[in-house]
């Protein structure tokens, strides 16, 4: 399988398991530089995969016009009412 169809959840794991190895301290100099360049291969790798879904999401978000409509992904909370307190003296009689 070509590294580049690769799952990004995978490749991210072995970027985790690189910087885990390179941060032990248990690699000669010439293992740490082979596991640097792999580690930087794997962020490009990785990069390159969030270029690409994030071009597909700016498409699918195009109204009809083929506008780009930016909206927030969750709205945002609604801010709670403060509860008034039994001992206020601002009760509306």
């Amino acid at each position: 399988m070509a590294a580049n169809r690769r799952k990004f959840e995978d490749e991210l794991k072995d970027l985790e398991a690189v910087v885990v190895q390179i941060d032990s301290g248990e690699l000669s100099l010439e293992e740490s530089i082979a596991a640097f360049e792999k580690g930087v291969a794997l962020v490009r790798s990785l990069n390159h995969k969030l270029d690409e879904v994030e071009r597909k999401v700016e498409v699918l978000m195009r109204d009809s016009e083929g506008e780009l409509k930016s909206r927030p992904l969750d709205p945002p909370p609604v801010p709670a009412r403060p509860m008034p307190s039994a001992d206020s003296d601002d009760d509306v009689i």
